[in-house]
């Protein structure tokens, strides 16, 4: 069974965007680190966090913006360490046929994983489906709430076409799920150029769009990964 990704509908063009988009919302983790440091605040971090993992779907744009790149200044922060359970989901995914039993195999490993790493793309598209083929819908509509934030955030923080307007991104895997929800097929190459930005080749499209720029500094750079 192909590995489903949950559709990620953009009200404009990519090229109209691209054309209009001039203000990105680039993290400045300084300012961040600020804000999420206050715990008089409501942008306090631990607060944030406990209504993400509670899906509330009241959180702000704002808000996301502040989880997310926030997350990097956590103690602990080690996305690559998800690769694991990405592997056994993908296995999972992949069968040709999923039984009642597999697919609730899904939503126990991608929801236990969801926990320790709140924004992984590729832990909530098959919890998505699994729930969705479960019946749990409401459930399944307030992840997706979830998932089309952290795309939101990731696509207000550039437009991906130069080194200069790179997309901000806290997983390495959040490069190709990026292309995936933008529509673009990985054209199978990907690069730094240069020690902050990694550059991904795409596959053949009509925009004639050769490959995407991210801005990996914060994954290199975080206080725990030292």
């Amino acid at each position: 069974m192909k590995r489903i990704l949950v559709s990620i509908i953009l009200l404009l063009s990519l090229s109209s965007a691209y054309a209009q988009k001039s203000n990105f919302s680039v993290p400045d983790y300084k300012k961040i680190g600020k804000a999420i440091a206050k715990k008089s605040s409501s942008a306090y971090y631990p607060v944030l966090m406990e209504r993400l993992k509670a899906n509330d779907t009241t959180l702000t744009p704002r808000e996301y913006h502040l989880l997310y790149f926030g997350y990097v200044l956590q103690p602990g922060y080690a996305p690559e360490k998800v690769k694991s359970a990405q592997d056994s989901l993908l296995a999972l995914m992949n069968r040709e046929v999923l039984e009642e039993r597999e697919y609730i195999r899904i939503i126990e490993l991608a929801s236990s994983t969801l926990n320790e790493y709140p924004f992984e793309i590729s832990i909530l598209d098959p919890l998505i489906y699994a729930l969705r083929m479960e019946g749990k819908n409401e459930l399944a509509a307030k992840l997706e709430f979830r998932f089309g934030r952290i795309i939101e955030t990731i696509f207000n923080s550039g437009n991906g076409l130069t080194k200069e307007t790179a997309f901000h991104v806290v997983s390495i895997s959040h490069q190709k799920d990026m292309l995936r929800a933008l529509g673009f097929g990985f054209g199978g190459q990907q690069m730094m150029a240069g020690s902050k930005i990694s550059y991904l080749k795409v596959a053949k499209n009509d925009f004639g769009i050769d490959g995407m720029y991210f801005n990996v500094s914060a994954i290199n750079t975080a206080p725990a990964n030292h």
